[in-house]
């Protein structure tokens, strides 16, 4: 999955907005995606609707759309071009990291056997290795994750919301840039503020549980300590790289959301998280 991608869904899991109604509130909002600054932007559209967020074209990929269910605290991920279903929740990652467990003493004496090796060394094992394996991930694996904190970098307005800059920092390390507006700044009613704060509250339970295997399979995942700060991210670029990435809000829009937008599409087959996509 391109980086961007890996981005724009951490900005979906972390972000929706919505408009008063009678009962449950009911918006789409608009995001652009960009993955550079040439790149032509596409859009990710995002629905919330009771409970329920629905994220259409995740990352800018019309063919992945992601669920969130707030009584099932879980995420199932809709791939329209496998034709298939993946839950993400706690429970899961749980089971993989089970599964993993004895593995990981294994890489872990890997990455610290790779550190000591010569350029010459490194090179020609990279070469046996080929492209299925990099010597750089495994080395990794045996250095301890550094913490992720969220720094503080000015006020500014995007698409006219004023918003508070969050810096994220992995030890010294800038790897992304996101502006929370709080609550009142868009009028988000009580009960779609509930339901945010529960993804914000899931997505951090999971990246805390998953960044030191996801380090051994060469993905970073921040562990964003958002249950500390308020409001929700309307915007969040990539720093991890020359060319940012991001993701800005363009519009909401406060047509009602159709029941069937928030149901998932018969006929795909279910398929279990596993560590290897």
């Amino acid at each position: 999955m391109k980086k961007i991608n890996r981005i724009a869904l951490c900005l979906t899991i972390c972000a929706s907005m919505a408009l008063p109604s009678i009962t449950y509130a009911d918006s789409v909002l608009e995001y652009l995606v960009k993955e550079n600054r040439v790149s032509a932007a596409t859009t990710q559209s995002i629905a919330i609707k009771n409970d329920q967020i629905m994220v259409k074209a995740a990352g800018g990929d019309k063919n992945l759309d992601l669920l969130y269910r707030h009584t099932a605290e879980s995420v199932v991920i809709i791939d329209h071009r496998k034709g298939t279903l993946m839950t993400v929740d706690e429970q899961q990652v749980d089971r993989i990291n089970q599964q993993t467990q004895n593995v990981q003493p294994l890489l872990q004496g890997l990455g610290e056997q790779i550190a000591k090796l010569s350029p010459d060394q490194r090179q020609n094992l990279q070469k046996l290795l080929g492209d299925n394996a990099s010597l750089d991930m495994i080395a990794k694996a045996a250095e301890p994750p550094a913490p992720t904190r969220l720094v503080p970098a000015g006020v500014r307005e995007v698409s006219g919301i004023r918003c508070q800059t969050m810096r994220v920092m992995q030890g010294a390390t800038p790897m992304a840039e996101l502006c929370l507006a709080e609550q009142a700044a868009i009028k988000i009613p009580d009960n779609d503020y509930t339901t945010l704060r529960a993804l914000l509250a899931l997505y951090e339970k999971l990246a805390n549980k998953s960044q030191k295997l996801a380090r051994q399979i060469g993905l970073a995942v921040p562990t964003l300590a958002m249950s500390k700060v308020k409001g929700v991210p309307i915007q969040l670029r990539d720093l991890s790289r020359d060319e940012h990435g991001t993701a800005t809000l363009r519009r909401i829009k406060t047509d009602p959301v159709q029941p069937g937008l928030m149901s998932i599409p018969g006929g795909y087959a279910t398929k279990p998280l596993t560590l290897w996509q």
